[in-house]
């Protein structure tokens, strides 16, 4: 459904509050990605081995895992919206700090602004989201996720354009801190106004797969030994499913980061003209655009469970393809074909987490978004180290792993489609 169709059938204030929500996705997307074609020219410009590279990639992660933790309060303190739009202004200024630093240190730092940020704002932006789709009445979480993708793409090939202009790091840095201040501070006032809570459901649905005793209507409370058994297992079953959506949500994040980290480097290797360096991650998300524009409709037809079994095969195909043919061409077909499969991953994985019960407005978001990102902590330094010992194309085996992890995670998530429900007066 466009924005336009949804126009005649919903208020004018949610269709603003859904376009609102689409332009701090595309914000997101466009941020970090215009720091990616840069990449070859802060590793020339500090000095720095590949390993000293994916140490630094790495403090990312440590940043989020550090800030993470404060977006389940930031939200329910300052409403989603809020801490979304602001959350990327502070982003902006971790990419100037990237951009102007001189040393390994203040790469490593500026990253880890950026990262913290970026976890802080992932949360709430998709919290707003999720309020907004309560009240669309229908799944739209996905193309909000195509939003950022396009803004991925967009800063991608804008990245490359001023790279191959000629134009000073630093000064792109600031610019792109202006682009995404001016977009992200236009949104707010359209946003929804109030508390998150405000929009939380009535009664999450428990899924039949995971539904045990204790999610029972009594909710556990009988006598004896066997309901208090049946309570613990019913929370060991609830703390299983979140742990295996955040392994679920990293495996999705690997081609991405191959693609935001690493495909640059690769291309660089492979003879390509330092104003194309970014275009594997323009391929990947060009992909993934398309991927999240259907993504609502693909999951409603044919389940959750099939697009993510599906979705690993075809990039631990994608990153194949791109291993075995070593050339510009095969690392490109190779983005496409993984962007495609990871395309709704983590919008799937989000919205599973948003369904978890008995959870305060965006925990269940920031728990799954904080597992991932501790995974995502240890692998850029791991593949860094290998790189260096053997060839960037270790980067692609390290795609391919979230390929096959997706192909197996997928029994974890509820059968047929993903309930929507609006809130009540």
């Amino acid at each position: 459904m466009t924005v336009g169709t949804a126009a005649r059938r919903h208020p004018p204030a949610l269709v603003r509050a859904r376009v609102a929500v689409y332009l701090t996705f595309f914000a997101n997307g466009l941020g970090f990605s215009n720091l990616v074609p840069r990449y070859p020219e802060v590793l020339e410009h500090l000095g720095i081995t590949k390993a000293a590279f994916g140490q630094a990639i790495m403090f990312s992660s440590v940043g989020a895992l550090v800030a993470g933790l404060a977006a389940s309060w930031l939200v329910d303190r300052f409403t989603s919206a809020r801490v979304a739009s602001l959350g990327m202004v502070g982003l902006g200024l971790g990419l100037v700090g990237a951009g102007v630093t001189d040393t390994w240190l203040g790469l490593a730092l500026s990253l880890a602004w950026i990262g913290g940020s970026d976890a802080i704002v992932d949360v709430a932006q998709n919290a707003h989201g999720l309020r907004v789709e309560r009240r669309w009445g229908s799944s739209i979480i996905t193309s909000f996720h195509a939003a950022w993708s396009l803004g991925a793409v967009t800063g991608a090939t804008m990245g490359q354009a001023l790279a191959g202009w000629g134009v000073p790091v630093r000064v792109h840095m600031l610019l792109t801190l202006a682009l995404l201040a001016t977009v992200c501070l236009a949104a707010l006032p359209m946003t929804i106004k109030g508390p998150d809570r405000d929009d939380q459901r009535a009664g999450s649905p428990v899924p039949a797969d995971i539904a045990g005793p204790a999610n029972s209507a009594d909710g556990g409370r009988g006598s004896g030994a066997a309901p208090r058994a049946d309570a613990v297992l019913g929370r060991l079953m609830t703390a299983c499913v979140t742990l295996v959506l955040g392994i679920m949500c990293a495996a999705a994040m690997f081609p991405e980061d191959v693609a935001a980290s690493w495909s640059s480097l690769l291309l660089t290797e492979q003879g390509v003209h330092p104003s194309l360096r970014g275009m594997g991650l323009v391929a990947l998300q060009t992909t993934m655009i398309v991927g999240r524009l259907v993504g609502d409709a693909v999951i409603d037809r044919l389940g959750s469970r099939v697009v993510i079994a599906g979705g690993g095969a075809l990039v631990a195909a994608g990153m194949s393809i791109a291993l075995v043919t070593g050339s510009v061409a095969g690392t490109l077909l190779g983005m496409v074909v993984a962007g495609a499969g990871c395309s709704v991953a983590v919008p799937v994985a989000y919205a599973a987490a948003d369904d978890i019960p008995g959870l305060r407005p965006g925990l269940g978001l920031t728990i799954v978004s904080w597992l991932a990102r501790v995974i995502m902590l240890v692998a850029p330094p791991v593949v860094g180290w290998f790189a260096d010992a053997h060839g960037t194309w270790v980067a692609l085996v390290y795609g391919l792993s979230g390929g096959l992890i997706l192909a197996l995670s997928w029994p974890v998530l509820r059968r047929g489609r993903r309930e929507s429900t609006l809130p009540t007066a």
